[in-house]
Parts: structure tokens; sequence; C-alpha cells
């Protein structure tokens, strides 16, 4: 039967429907999980109420509370707990195990080394490695975060207006704003019912955080509550000078687009180059094995080729 063409395709044609069904059933499922529950905070809260769900998310984040106050342990702790992953130390361990693992197989096949400078560069490939994922998640959640600032802003300047104090400002925030903002202002009202003021509970979100423009929110409150004014109008002036400011970094960043390409190219060419000619002639790298004075080669090569990737970035990387 299946030597009938018809019959062949017919049946490919049904695998390739199945597959698709499911991939978008997996899909939808997941955004509808997400439009039903806006947050973390909110969904911990169905399961398993207000004071746990406080303490579980702060605890899967890595960061434990004590008297309102919550303890990055070291830096490792605070990048976690700033990019926002729920990972145990079960987790973080078969983490580290699979970047070793990956390090080790990558030195032996590719880079053909064995005994102990296999296992130096597995070791030092999964310290890197796991410094850059954990700098790229944090990047793009304190991102994400920022760009949700200056509409929580706004939240809070209209129910200020309203005639509503600031903690049930802050609680509408957590209510109708998503991750991250959404559980990080939960987290925020849940310590100010706790017992913590206004200006303790802030710093430890940005603590928890770490975007810029939060710490200026952090410092606008905490300035006028010890000097007075109007709340409402000096949070709507924070919002549009924060609007302002991503603004300008995003012109910067085009700006910039050029010196950061050339930069990467830079930084790729000398590899290209070396195993385009490795593929074209085998043996022209031999004599320079077999002198003993290769590897010296390669690690100057790679510290200029370093050197130069921290000039253009110091050349193109701006402080706002």
């Amino acid at each position: 039967m299946l030597n009938n063409p018809f019959v062949f395709f017919g049946l490919l044609f049904v695998a390739a429907l199945v597959l698709v069904d499911t991939l978008l059933r997996a899909l939808f499922s997941r955004r509808r999980a997400k439009e039903d529950v806006a947050n973390r905070l909110e969904a911990l809260k169905q399961s398993s109420g207000g004071e746990q769900a406080y303490t579980e998310l702060l605890n899967l984040r890595g960061v434990h509370d004590r008297d309102g106050i919550q303890e990055i342990g070291n830096r490792i702790n605070k990048y976690i707990a700033q990019s926002g992953l729920e990972i145990s130390k079960l987790r973080r361990v078969l983490a580290l195990l699979g970047l070793y693992v990956a390090g080790g197989l990558f030195a032996s096949v590719i880079l053909e080394l064995r005994g102990v400078a296999a296992y130096v560069f597995a070791f030092g490939f999964t310290c890197v490695g796991a410094f850059f994922i954990l700098r790229f998640v944090r990047n793009r959640r304190i991102k994400q975060f920022t760009l949700q600032l200056p509409s929580a802003v706004d939240i809070i300047v209209r129910s200020l207006n309203a005639g509503h104090p600031v903690v049930a400002a802050i609680a509408l925030v957590a209510r109708e704003m998503p991750d991250p903002i959404g559980s990080e202002f939960g987290i925020l009202n849940d310590q100010m019912t706790f017992g913590s003021d206004l200006e303790q509970a802030m710093l430890n979100m940005y603590n928890r955080v770490g975007a810029p423009e939060l710490n200026l929110l952090t410092v606008t409150v905490s300035v006028q509550r010890g000097t007075g004014g109007n709340l409402s109008e000096i949070l709507e002036n924070l919002g549009q000078m924060i609007r302002d400011r991503m603004m300008i970094k995003a012109k910067i960043k085009a700006i910039s687009a050029e010196g950061r390409i050339t930069g990467w190219i830079m930084l790729l060419f000398p590899f290209g180059l070396y195993y385009m000619i490795l593929f074209m002639v085998p043996t022209y790298y031999d004599q320079l094995w077999e002198s003993g004075y290769g590897t010296y080669f390669v690690v100057g090569c790679l510290s200029m080729i370093f050197m130069g990737m921290l000039v253009i970035r110091r050349l193109i990387n701006f402080d706002f």
C-alpha cells in the first residue's frame, strides 16, 4: 500500500497536520494561561494564598526575606534574582554540569584538547557561559521592566489624582500590569502590607530588579516623603523623563550601530579567515604547529582581538 505515491503523500500530509496542530495547541494554551493570570504572584496567590505566595516567590527567586529586608548574598545570587529565574539548587547544579559537558565536548572534538587542558577549558567555558547567559536574561528582563515602567507610573499618577492612597495605587499596578513589573509591584505591595515602609520596600525592589530608572523612582518617592510636595505631579514629570531617556537611548543605539557591527566583524573575521584557509589548504598551518610556537601566536592574537573589542566597546558604549 505504501508503494502507492498518493497514499504515501497522504500519510505525510496527515502527519504534518497533526504536528502543526500539536504545536499550535501548545502555543495557544501557553498564551491563554498568561492571559488568565497576569503575573506570577497572582498565580501563586490563587494556589497557596497571599502570605505563602509572597514568601514562595522570593525563595524561588533566590531572595530570602527577614523583617521586610531582602538579603541578596553575593553577586551570583544577585544576578539570578535580577534575572527573574526561578532556579532551585538542583537545577543550578544540573545546568552547570550541562555547560561543563558541552565545554568538554567542544574542547575534545573541535579544539582537539586532551588531559588537563580539556578540563581547564571546560571549567572556563562553564564559568563564562553561565555568566553570559545570566547577563543576557538579566538585561532582557531589565529592558522589559524599563519599557513597562512609564505605564506603571501613569497608573499610579491617575490613581493618586482619583484620591487613592499610595498603597492602593501600587496594588492597582500589581493587578493590572503583566510580568515582570506586575509581580515586582505585587511584592512591593505585600511588603508594605506586612509592615515595611515605602522607602525600604522600594529600595528592596530596586535591589531585586537592578533597573537604573527604578532607582530614579525610588529616590523621587524618598525625597518627596521627606520634603513634601505634589507626588502625582512629581511622578508625572518622572514618567515623561523616563520616556525621553528611553528615546535618547534608542537614538544613540541607532547612531552607534555601525561601530557595533564593525566590532563584531573584527571579532569574527580572524576565525572565519582561519577556517577558510584551513578548508582550502589543509596543510597551510602545519609548519606553524610543528615549530612549537603555534600556541603562543594563537594566545597573542586572541589577546589582541580581545583588547581591540574592549577599545571598540569603550568607543561605542555610552552612559545615560
